[in-house]
């Protein structure tokens, strides 16, 4: 009889019946951008390690951020995803997508094959895809993922909120791991008045800024939700124009509804990227090689973390709040 010798196993069940989950694995899927930029510029003015004479905050703080990951969830599936360099299929329907951002410094690159070594040592597998964003691949995951799969979305990022359901939740990382907010479709709602499946076509009424469209210019999300709330998508919307009581709103429609189903189609995060991805396989830490890492940039404190927490696999999980020690780095 095969032996799962995986100490994950143990105590992600440990945790999962800790929080009455009936799911019998948890799969954390990295939005590796996201977790990239938030380590690097989240870093104190007083507080930017280096290496060898060159920065590696970004790295220090990426490490840290998904020591705390695996700590918290104790996953069975871990997989990171990328943006690549070159341009997806929105920027080929759209010039301006996303134009309007600023350019990242050279040092942020220069940091990138680090975090990639740290992920090989540890055992993470990366996916990344020419033509599709990291929110794709994390899309396409969290829709071929086994239904006893419970998973986490680790991510700065709202566009998630459109793929939530019970089974699927995003960890909105903010501060530290341990504390942050978790998305699902009551959270959602809450926040912006929408389900999740509602979301792709309010970001197409409302615009996204930080993606660089603007949905229908002059309406706002109060209007949107009210109109998504009475009409529930954007083809109820344009299907039922006529009882809409506001002249002002129903012309805004009708004259921006080429751009609208545009919008729409930027906002919609693609669940079909051919992928090949294991959901039998479980993530194994490599403890050994992630110690050398840690001691080959000279982080000494992520590597006294690593010790711990590998004298602790083999211990049933107490729910209790998880032990920082390194009070400069609050966001890690």
């Amino acid at each position: 009889m095969f032996e799962d010798k995986n100490p994950l196993t143990k105590l992600s069940k440990t945790h999962q019946m800790l929080g009455n989950n009936t799911f019998e694995k948890t799969a954390v899927l990295v939005d590796g951008n996201s977790i990239m930029h938030r380590a690097f510029h989240g870093l104190g003015k007083h507080f930017a390690p280096t290496h060898e004479g060159k920065p590696v905050g970004m790295i220090y703080g990426f490490s840290s951020i998904l020591l705390n990951a695996i700590e918290h969830f104790r996953p069975e599936i871990l997989i990171a995803t990328f943006d690549t360099k070159e341009k997806t299929f929105r920027h080929e329907i759209d010039p301006h997508y996303k134009a309007n951002r600023s350019t990242t410094p050279e040092e942020f690159y220069e940091q990138i094959p680090a975090v990639f070594d740290f992920l090989e040592c540890c055992g993470v597998p990366t996916l990344k895809q020419p033509g599709f964003e990291s929110d794709d691949l994390i899309g396409t995951l969290a829709t071929v993922a086994p239904m006893s799969c419970a998973v986490k979305i680790l991510s700065s990022d709202m566009d998630f909120t459109q793929l939530l359901s019970e089974q699927v939740r995003l960890v909105k990382l903010m501060t530290q791991v341990k504390n942050a907010p978790e998305y699902g479709p009551a959270e959602t709602f809450a926040r912006y008045g929408v389900s999740p499946a509602q979301m792709v076509d309010f970001k197409a009424i409302t615009g996204d800024s930080s993606d660089n469209y603007k949905g229908i210019e002059g309406i706002g999300p109060k209007t949107a939700q009210k109109l998504m709330e009475a009409y529930l998508t954007l083809d109820g919307i344009y299907a039922n124009l006529d009882h809409v009581a506001s002249e002002k709103i129903r012309n805004k429609f009708i004259d921006q509804k080429e751009y609208a189903y545009h919008c729409q189609y930027l906002a919609q995060i693609k669940i079909d990227v051919p992928l090949a991805a294991d959901f039998e396989k479980n993530f194994v830490f490599d403890f050994e090689r992630a110690s050398q890492f840690f001691q080959r940039y000279n982080f000494r404190t992520l590597d006294g973390r690593l010790q711990r927490l590998q004298r602790q696999w083999e211990q049933p999980i107490k729910p209790q709040k998880i032990q920082q020690d390194d009070t400069q780095m609050a966001l890690f």
